[in-house]
């Protein structure tokens, strides 16, 4: 076997770990996770309007309410002084009881006004738990998922070290001048292939045919000698 061999091993174990690393960007759940949060701020958004909206509401509605509170203690106050022994003269007995029917009008005005409020506020609180539940589901969602991309991603790592101790040993295997000999081919040929084997006539790193000619002149080479492909430029180990 030829001592170029190594460099047929460190170029599978590089594009391993250029798979691994493809495969750990590209992961789906990457893309759940970001789809995830955008609805989530959507939510947010609608929820926070509706919120500010209902919020008009019901505080209008805790100021008619407080009304009727004020409105029930002054009947109750001039109830006691109209009942309570103390109201001698009829006209202004009768003009205490003309007060408490004024105030039980309004009274009743009010409460109505309490009623509509309350009307108009189910709707929107019914808005607000429906996409509370939906964001609920959504955080469990997005829990679930980040849980799952780091189980993922924690086996994508062990695989890394993995590859990575296995090239050691090849490095360590090949040596010195066969390694500068690779790293300085991967710097040359950039983001593609430095490395492939002659297959029949095809260069298994660019899968083009060669010619005859080419061919032949490369299976005339010591096997110790590497040869580049004259199609992509990788090294071509027979």
């Amino acid at each position: 076997m030829s001592e170029l061999e190594v460099l047929v091993e460190l170029q599978e174990l590089d594009t391993r770990l250029a798979q691994l690393s493809h495969r750990s960007e590209t992961l789906p759940e990457h893309r759940q996770i970001v789809e995830l949060r955008a609805e989530d701020a959507r939510l947010g958004e609608q929820l926070a309007k509706i919120t500010s909206e209902t919020e008009v509401l019901r505080q209008a509605q805790r100021d008619r309410e407080a009304e009727v509170q004020g409105l029930e203690d002054k009947i109750a106050k001039s109830t006691s002084a109209l009942y309570g022994g103390e109201m001698t003269s009829p006209k202004e007995a009768t003009a205490l009881q003309n007060e408490i029917d004024s105030i039980l009008r309004r009274q009743a005005v009010v409460e109505d006004q309490i009623i509509e409020l309350m009307e108009q506020i189910e709707p929107f609180a019914l808005e607000e738990a429906e996409i509370e539940g939906k964001r609920t589901v959504g955080g469990e969602t997005l829990r679930d998922v980040d849980q799952l991309l780091a189980a993922t991603q924690t086996e994508i790592e062990a695989e890394r070290r993995a590859v990575n101790k296995e090239r050691a040993e090849v490095e360590e295997r090949g040596g010195v001048d066969l390694v500068a000999l690779y790293d300085r081919n991967r710097n040359r040929m950039g983001d593609h292939t430095a490395v492939g084997r002659l297959v029949g006539t095809s260069c298994g790193a660019c899968f083009l045919g060669i010619s005859a000619v080419e061919i032949d002149r490369i299976r005339r080479l010591p096997s110790n000698e590497p040869s580049e492909c004259p199609e992509c430029g990788a090294l071509l180990i027979r």
